[in-house]
């Protein structure tokens, strides 16, 4: 049986080594203490696949059917809450579009009904509409992430954490495993980089240019109470900014993208001004609400925004499953599904706009 490595413990390393280990005898390694310690627990937990790009309505979709047959019911991973989501004039046919392919839908909403549902947006910006997207809502992704780790050991994968993976190992232009951190060498026959803001840092262990860039946001949550359970995003640049309700406040994101080192990222003050910035129009009384707390995340991105998913053509053996750019709970599932059908050789459309090496 082929022994296959998978390097991350995050969505992307599980949902892998889920979909692998039909097949193949898979080690999972992470670097942290316990799985799932980075973007795959410190995310905003919103659930609105309405992104008008190639993979993430097909996969958003997948998603969720793979989610609901792991835990039994829609209702123990997600809350469909509803959303308002706000964009440019230009953008509202390819929201609507991308709504329809990621499962939800929306549709345009004069003042009235937007006051119901947002009723702290005191103004829209020049030249926007409001989207109500109904079948948007809030995942768990604690119960998502425990379902998920008890479905890879149910299927024989072997998880290890304190697993700190520091270099690809070659022989001539095959993989041949890892070096971890004490120096001790794992063998594989083949390995998959799905370790998030580290992996194309991996990849340039053995000098394999992958451009995947991880980016730092902000999330806050604010000490003030809202009338309506819906998501409100405002996608309308240059003011992008997020927020929902959560413990009897309102988490909020300034959408902020700093390029960073791969690392958990500590607050930076100057969030907190940049987020002002960035309510004081459309709904400036959440201004005026005391910080609970703080937090930041790391999303990583290809130039393109698309995934990084497939053989890579030039090292046999190595796999990538990286740039899922803050999507991660949304797509992964279905998008682990996807690396082991084109592991395998099978033939898939969405394979073609995530191949390896098309940025390099």
């Amino acid at each position: 049986m082929t022994h296959t490595l998978v390097i991350g413990g995050g969505i992307a390393g599980l949902s892998a080594a889920w979909a692998l280990a039909t097949d193949r005898e898979v080690v999972l390694l992470e670097r942290e203490a316990m799985l799932a310690t980075h973007s795959s627990a410190r995310n905003a937990q919103i659930w609105l696949p309405i992104d008008d790009d190639r993979s993430t309505g097909p996969l958003a979709v997948r998603s969720a059917q793979l989610w609901t047959q792991l835990l039994g019911s829609e209702p123990r991973w997600l809350k469909r809450c509803g959303a308002v989501a706000i964009v440019t004039a230009d953008r509202q046919a390819a929201a609507v579009r991308g709504a329809r392919r990621g499962g939800v839908t929306a549709a345009p909403i004069d003042r009235a009904r937007l006051r119901e549902l947002a009723p702290e947006v005191a103004d829209l910006p020049g030249g926007a509409v409001a989207l109500e997207v109904n079948g948007a809502g809030v995942f768990e992704p604690s119960v998502m992430m425990d379902t998920l780790a008890a479905a890879c050991r149910a299927r024989g994968v072997n998880m290890q954490t304190r697993a700190n993976v520091v270099a690809l190992e070659l022989h001539g232009a095959e993989i041949s495993g890892v070096r971890l951190a004490d120096g001790t060498s794992i063998r594989a026959d083949e390995v998959v980089l799905a370790a998030g803001a580290w992996a194309s840092a991996l990849a340039e262990t053995i000098a394999r240019p992958v451009d995947l860039v991880p980016y730092r946001r902000h999330l806050v949550l604010l000490e003030a109470q809202r009338a309506s359970p819906s998501i409100v995003w405002n996608f309308a640049e240059p003011s992008e900014v997020y927020w929902r309700s959560e413990s009897g406040g309102v988490l909020v994101s300034p959408c902020d993208q700093v390029a960073s080192e791969p690392c958990l990222p500590v607050t930076d003050p100057c969030a907190l001004e940049h987020l002002a910035e960035r309510l004081a129009h459309i709904a400036p009384d959440l201004c005026q609400a005391p910080v609970r707390t703080s937090w930041a995340c790391l999303r990583t991105f290809a130039p393109d925004r698309e995934l990084v998913l497939g053989q890579d053509p030039a090292i046999s053996g190595l796999a990538w499953f990286a740039g899922l750019g803050g999507r991660g709970m949304t797509i992964g599932l279905a998008g682990g599904e996807l690396l082991a059908t084109a592991m395998r050789g099978e033939p898939h459309p969405l394979l073609a706009g995530m191949r390896v090496g098309r940025s390099v």
